[in-house]
């Protein structure tokens, strides 16, 4: 399991929040009160960086939206934002997972 530091719970101001993993950017996302998940900043169709709009990832190379949590497609139920886990320990958050 590689564990990949994000640093201090509180250097993170708000969330969504943009991090990148080993030079590949994500958006680290709450879940719960201590739940963190990242979603790819990469579209699944077309590659294009998903930006933040204030309540919906979107992609503006074809104008696809995905969910804020979960990372779901509201355009093509079959698709979403690859999720990686991110977990928080003694107040630093880590991606963790078997490959980034």
């Amino acid at each position: 399991m590689i564990e990949i530091s994000l640093g201090p719970i509180e250097s993170f101001e708000s969330f969504p929040s943009e991090v990148l993993v080993d030079g590949t950017p994500y958006w680290l996302v709450r879940e719960g009160e201590e739940e963190y998940r990242l979603l790819l900043a990469l579209c699944p169709h077309a590659g294009g960086e998903v930006r933040w709009t204030g309540e919906v990832f979107f992609c503006p190379l074809h104008f696809w939206t995905f969910d804020g949590s979960s990372g779901a497609c509201l355009n093509m139920q079959d698709e979403r934002l690859v999720r990686r886990d991110a977990m928080l320990r003694d107040g630093i958050l880590y991606a963790v997972g078997e490959a980034y």
